[in-house]
């Protein structure tokens, strides 16, 4: 660290030569001395060299700052790095080590030497991996226990020896062959009236040294051991100014009464149980489950039920405390007063307890280091809030509850994170039928499912609407289901009578503990359509680039009002969502509000064109609203990443569009509609594609935006060919057509190429060839190639139908060469099938073969199963006509494979042919027959 700032290099070795030097502050070392502690006997060639380049950017690093902390000076012999006074911790340590020794009275010992042990962070030359390095960190880590050892011999002095047992503990776990520490802790539990605990120290510290070092423990603690066993009572020469754990004690009952008609949860019961009956071995430290969700989940329910459950495994009592971590006064009880509850649960006179929250916390762990209890930290705030609550020992089980994450207590700790869901529907509707009467449920099953979902199966809201039809009997559930209908998207029917029972106030509860930017990310996301939101889309409705976005998702999820369901997506269940957006109408401005959907819109519009071109790089392309400067856009490295995306994100963008339309952006529904056909089309989602064009068609009208309409009716006649709706088909082309004034000449020759898709569909190949020569004229007149070949191609498919084979086949031929031209795959494969198609009406089964069999390849590598399956049952029909029968059922049985996945309906036709050729004389049956 310089006074600008934490010091960065380029290479690691210049961090190992800036440790050397740190090491031998104020010591001169030579080049020799350096490359033999640098490299030892593998030093390079130019390790001079490079020393010298290395020394060169240390010494511009160090300067760096208005006060620079340290200089490197070069002689003759070598160089020296001297350091500014109090910079540098090794030295302070020395130094502070050194006052200890001076020291004359153990208290003044203890403080010293807790300030030097206090400058250590972290292990010794961490990141450091020169040849010196391990020499070095072995020295300095011994320097550490020393001091470490020399503070406890001062507070066993000071008669500390309850204080410092869960200190000796950890210690000792860490350092399990040091016999001093094991000695110090024998000391310290025999004093304070655990000597079984003292011997036990000392027969593992003996076992660990037989095992790993082939050695009995040394005089000095074999001589402890001897004076333990024989009640030497000169080993109590200091007086205990504290009372022990005796007998007496009391044993702490504490836990709230069980809750009432608990049910369901049965997979978080069977993961507590397991901590409990032997389903683990038995653990060396204490075993902290973590029970977190999001409000109103049930956590603090099923906390107290399964504690009762298994109160009886822990004979010494059970501890219990509300930490008040999210309480709406924001009274949240501090670690100090709940230990000292602790202390008075466990008979210590209020006159014996120490002061400080360390002393405190020490002397509970102290008391319960080897008891079997069971200790509830209910609503905790975060991991902070915890820490000190923890005993030391192994025979003690900590449940926590709370609204944040814990990560921090999960990776420090080991705690067992336990993440708490919305309930089932089954146990929705068991909730219902506990607190209401089985048979008032089975009365109005339809009733109370409509409730559950209303409720969004969080266990809160279900008990506020059971608390209203228990109070009104007379209510059907229906009423009550009709009330929370009407409701939809607030939180007013589920207003509970107390602060602790209304929904919106128990959620305001978290809301109120956010930081201010976590906050509007929390009502933005309520303006989100849903289903989730990922990381770049909630950065886009806050304006800000994705990294800056991520920490207040985080805060989201440590307080668990959004679930991370999977890496980079986050989910909010609906009462949240509907808390989130009364806030946003509440807090935010409309103008904020818009301008936030509009940068999400953006945001999606943008990234699914950039999906949607990887996936059809020569599709037909419109001009988009450029997207504000605040969205963040989504790219992707290739076809798969894109597919991942369009996957996730599906329906998302189905949501999306819906949301656009209806609320006033017309033009981001059908652009964002165009951009997602591709791959609804690859993926046979029809219906889906029916629907946003749908809902695109109705904003375009309410708004009279003709360039919105025309491409609107253009999306769902083909749409509605691949369902088979004719009719439909039909209807939305004439109406396209009639808007086609409002296009410009590309947009034009997409809408002339769809006509002929359509006309084709429909078998009327006069019409369907008319529209694709209008294409193909207008692609020419652009000198849009890759139009030209698509037009080119459906002219010779149409050319084809109408027995004109071998103009069809020129036709085609000039198409295939278009494509390879301008590098269009996809194109390439659709214009082999047509001249496979061709060459079949021809006659030529070898070669329509060959080019089918091609074509369904090439759509297999693209990912296009519809257009794959459609090669492989025109290849079948090769075979067929060929008088290969074999190969026939083998390509039909791959497309039906393939088209019954996406339920499509042509699936039926190819079966038909299946089930024919089986009947055939020489063929065994079909099983489709």
């Amino acid at each position: 660290m310089t006074a600008g700032g934490p010091v960065v290099f380029r290479r690691r070795q210049q961090v190992d030569l800036l440790a050397l030097l740190l090491l031998n502050a104020g010591r001169m070392l030579s080049i020799g001395q350096i490359v033999d502690a640098m490299w030892g006997e593998s030093a390079p060639r130019t390790a001079s060299a490079q020393i010298k380049n290395m020394v060169s950017e240390i010494r511009r690093s160090l300067v760096d700052g208005p006060r620079p902390l340290a200089a490197l000076d070069w002689q003759l012999t070598g160089y020296r790095l001297r350091i500014v006074d109090g910079v540098l911790d090794l030295t302070a340590f020395t130094r502070l080590r050194a006052e200890a020794r001076a020291a004359a009275q153990p208290d003044a010992v203890v403080r010293t030497l807790r300030r030097a042990l206090g400058l250590w962070q972290g292990d010794a030359l961490s990141g450091v991996r020169a040849d010196f390095a391990d020499t070095a960190r072995a020295h300095l880590q011994e320097l550490r226990l020393s001091a470490l050892e020399d503070m406890f011999d001062a507070e066993l002095e000071c008669a500390n020896h309850l204080g410092i047992v869960a200190e000796l503990a950890d210690a000792v776990a860490r350092n399990p062959g040091r016999e001093r520490l094991a000695g110090q802790l024998m000391i310290a539990l025999h004093r304070g009236g655990r000597t079984t605990g003292a011997l036990a120290v000392y027969r593992r510290i003996r076992q660990t040294l037989a095992d790993e070092f082939a050695v009995e423990p040394g005089a000095a603690l074999r001589e402890l051991e001897r004076s333990i066993l024989l009640g030497d009572k000169a080993l109590d020469r200091v007086p205990d100014p504290a009372p022990t754990a005796g007998a007496a004690s009391p044993t702490p009952a504490q836990l709230p009464p069980d809750i009432n008609g608990f049910v369901g949860r049965n997979d978080e019961l069977a993961k507590l149980d397991k901590l409990v009956s032997g389903g683990r071995r038995q653990p060396e430290t204490v075993v902290i489950p973590a029970l977190t969700g999001t409000a109103g989940i049930g956590k603090t329910a099923l906390a107290v039920h399964w504690a009762h459950r298994v109160a009886d495994s822990f004979p010494d009592g059970q501890l219990y405390v509300n930490l008040r971590g999210f309480d709406p006064d924001g009274s949240v009880m501090s670690p100090a007063e709940a230990v000292r509850g602790f202390l008075d649960a466990l008979g210590i006179p209020p006159e014996r307890i120490p002061s400080g929250l360390h002393a405190q916390a020490a002397l509970y762990r102290s008391l319960v280091v080897e008891r079997r209890m069971l200790v509830v930290l209910d609503n905790a705030a975060n991991s902070e809030h915890v820490r000190p609550l923890l005993p030391g020992g192994s025979g003690c089980l900590v449940l926590v509850t709370s609204r944040s994450q814990l990560v921090g207590l999960v990776a420090s700790e080991g705690a067992i994170p336990i993440t708490l869901d919305l309930l089932t529907g089954g146990e929705a509707r068991d909730l219902l039928a506990v607190r209401l009467g089985a048979e008032r449920i089975a009365a109005e099953e339809r009733a109370a499912a409509e409730i559950a979902a209303h409720c969004a199966r969080l266990p809160l809201a279900l008990a506020v609407v059971a608390a209203r039809a228990t109070v009104n009997p007379r209510f059907p559930l229906a009423s009550l289901s009709g009330e929370l209908s009407r409701a939809r998207g607030t939180l007013g029917a589920l207003a509970g009578p107390d602060a602790t029972s209304d929904v919106r106030t128990v959620f305001s509860w978290s809301y109120g503990r956010l930081g201010a930017a976590a906050a509007r990310l929390f009502r933005l996301i309520g303006l989100h359509p849903g289903p989730d939101v990922s990381t770049p889309a909630a950065a886009s409705l806050m304006g800000l680039p994705i990294a800056r976005a991520r920490p207040h998702l985080a805060e989201l999820a440590d307080a668990h009002l959004v679930a991370e369901h999977v890496p980079g997506r986050y989910l909010m269940h609906d009462l949240l969502r509907a808390y989130a957006a009364e806030l946003a109408h509440a807090v935010d401005p409309e103008t904020e509000r818009r301008d936030a959907i509009t940068r999400v819109l953006d945001h999606y519009l943008h990234s699914a064109n950039a999906a949607a071109l990887m996936l059809n790089p020569h599709r037909h392309r419109v001009r988009l609203i450029p997207a504000g400067a605040e969205v963040a856009i989504q790219t992707f490295a290739d076809l798969d990443r894109a597919l991942d995306w369009f996957k996730a994100e599906h329906q998302v963008l189905v949501a999306a569009v819906e949301h656009a339309a209806a609320g006033g952006w017309s033009t981001h529904a059908w652009q964002v509609s165009m951009t997602l056909t591709n791959y609804l089309d690859r993926h046979c989602h029809w219906h889906d594609w029916v629907g946003i064009y749908r809902a695109t068609l109705a904003a375009a009208e309410r708004l009279e935006d003709r360039v919105a309409l025309a491409h609107t009716h253009i999306g769902l006649c083909i749409a509605h060919s691949r369902l088979h709706e004719y009719d439909l088909a039909h209807h939305h082309l004439r109406q396209a057509l009639g808007f086609t004034g409002e296009l410009d000449n590309l947009d034009q020759a997409y809408a002339h190429n769809c006509a002929c898709i359509v006309h084709l569909a429909c078998d009327e190949y006069a019409d369907a060839l008319h529209h694709a020569e209008q294409a193909v004229a207008l692609y020419r007149a652009e000198g849009h190639w890759a139009g030209v070949a698509q037009a080119v191609n459906n002219v010779g498919w149409c050319r084809t139908e109408l027995g004109d084979f071998h103009d069809a086949i020129a036709c085609c031929e000039e198409a295939v060469a278009l494509h390879r031209q301008v590098d269009d795959q996809l194109g390439y494969a659709h214009a082999l099938d047509s001249l496979g198609f061709a060459h079949h009406r021809l006659g030529n089964h070898e070669q329509a073969a060959a080019l089918f069999g091609r074509s369904a390849t090439l759509m297999h590598e693209a990912q296009q199963p519809y257009y794959e399956a459609f090669a492989l049952n025109h290849l079948g029909d090769t075979y067929r006509a060929w008088g290969k029968a074999d190969p026939a059922r083998d390509a039909w049985r791959e497309a039906l494979r393939i088209l019954d996945a996406h339920h499509h309906p042509d699936a039926e036709q190819v079966a038909a042919k299946l089930r024919r050729v089986g009947r055939e004389p020489g063929h065994p049956p079909h099983p489709f027959g």
